[in-house]
């Protein structure tokens, strides 16, 4: 088989910008997905039947809806731009996982610390703030590193609707040039940087947190 890299020099500026959409998106339906996650795992904890019931509705529904059909969705009949819609349906998305990677590291910790907070006059968003995440986080940061690398793998469904991402490059430099091979695994490789990436940061926020006194 013939194989011509340099048709990957040619859409270097294509590959270039489809690699930092891609990054762009990922980090901010990273951050989304984190803050929405962690608070419906949170709520998840509390003891109470009603915000136990709603939150699991939120979390079960968002997780049996496929990517592509919330994508279309929001885009589609919301009628959100293209890029709004591909991070907002991502957030959405992985929040639901990470509400439960929250909420299976809360329960990791003795019951007892709850209880003697809230004798000491703390409230629920100081116990959850000062005193149980801080300890949780911990042990979150395995499954969180797994939920990041699926934020980066989901990403490529956003060339559905025109986003000029890696996998959109992909098809771009295959259709104009019939140089599939090469593009796919071009970008295949960009992928893993940006998943590599994710894993080490994540492995050195672990060391740090480790060295720190419980």
């Amino acid at each position: 088989m013939d194989l011509d890299w340099y048709i990957i020099w040619d859409y270097r500026a294509d590959l270039l910008r489809g690699f930092w959409l891609t990054v762009r998106i990922s980090l901010a339906a990273m951050l989304g997905a984190t803050l929405v996650g962690v608070a419906v795992g949170c709520l998840r904890a509390l003891p109470s039947f009603f915000l136990h019931r709603l939150t699991g509705l939120y979390v079960e529904g968002l997780r049996n809806i496929p990517v592509v059909v919330k994508l279309f969705f929001g885009h589609f009949v919301l009628g959100l731009d293209a890029l709004p819609a591909g991070i907002v349906v991502l957030v959405l998305h992985q929040s639901a996982y990470i509400a439960d990677v929250t909420t299976a590291g809360l329960r990791s910790l003795p019951f007892g610390q709850t209880e003697a907070a809230l004798a000491s006059g703390l409230s629920y968003p100081q116990i959850f703030g000062s005193v149980l995440l801080p300890q949780a986080v911990r042990a979150m940061i395995p499954p969180m590193t797994t939920q990041y690398t699926q934020i980066v793998k989901n990403s490529a469904v956003v060339m559905l609707i025109a986003l000029e991402d890696l996998t959109f490059m992909t098809q771009r430099i295959e259709h104009e040039t019939f140089r599939g091979i090469e593009a796919s695994t071009t970008v295949t490789v960009l992928y893993l940087l940006i998943v590599l990436l994710i894993a080490l940061a994540m492995s050195a926020l672990q060391r740090v947190l480790e060295r720190r006194p419980s």
